[in-house]
């Protein structure tokens, strides 16, 4: 793991021995932390990639680090893939649940519209929730951001494959997370979690018949980013890295 090192975005591949040309904005990070020539950083590509490396030079018009070696792929990476599925939510809140997302180590994130969803579904906004996402792996050390998709319906999130699929109902109807995965195994998770006005009557009833555990997060009502984050902790402490 290189996430105690300062750690710059670069695009496209590299190799030991190789220098890579940072571009503005990371060069500008570079002389704002004021590293000197021959510093170590780490470089990564947020698909899965990451280096150690050397600054050979920094000025106003750029800066170089020259590559020591490849990490290993996935550097700072849970095994588990963990497919984080959101009803729609405002422009911020939603922004803040991928930031905090990427941190916590999802794989996916796919908002969605259902039946009782108050905010409107936001389209042609993967541009601004990738560099959320991208900076979000930066700070926390991942090589790999998220993929963030234009929203869907409930219906299609219900298609989804994965080993394991959970809808978290709001109203206590679900079963304990630990009863429903005990003993279970699982290298990819569906985790669903619903917008402001949780789910109908009709989406708990197709959520079943998709294969998916209703699963209970307790007695309290929970916002839904504060839902969204428990869940994708529960998850990664059952079946990923968290807490070892």
């Amino acid at each position: 793991m290189t996430a105690h090192l300062p750690r710059f975005l670069i695009t496209g591949t590299a190799a030991a021995g190789e220098p890579v040309a940072l571009g503005a904005g990371e060069a500008k990070h570079a002389r704002v932390r004021r590293l000197g020539v021959g510093a170590p950083v780490a470089l990564f590509d947020g698909a899965g990639r990451s280096y150690l490396g050397r600054l050979e030079s920094l000025s106003r018009e750029g800066a170089v680090v020259r590559v020591v070696e490849e990490l290993p792929e996935r550097d700072g990476e849970s095994a588990l893939e963990l497919v984080l599925a959101i009803g729609a939510l405002k422009a911020d809140r939603f922004e803040w649940i991928a930031e905090k997302a990427t941190e916590l180590g999802v794989s996916r994130i796919q908002p969605f519209s259902s039946a009782h969803t108050l905010a409107q579904p936001s389209h042609n906004r993967q541009e601004r929730w990738r560099q959320i996402a991208l900076a979000a792996a930066k700070q926390s050390g991942r090589s790999a951001a998220p993929a963030i998709d234009s929203p869907i319906a409930f219906d299609a999130v219900l298609r989804m494959p994965a080993a394991v699929r959970l809808l978290f109902a709001e109203d206590g109807s679900g079963a304990r997370l630990d009863a429903v995965a005990a003993g279970a195994a699982a290298a990819t998770v569906l985790a669903i979690v619903g917008g402001e006005g949780g789910f109908s009557a009709d989406e708990l009833a197709a959520a079943r018949a998709a294969g998916c555990h209703l699963i209970s997060l307790g007695p309290r009502i929970l916002r839904a980013e504060t839902a969204a984050l428990t869940v994708v902790a529960l998850c990664q402490a059952r079946w990923g890295d968290l807490g070892g």
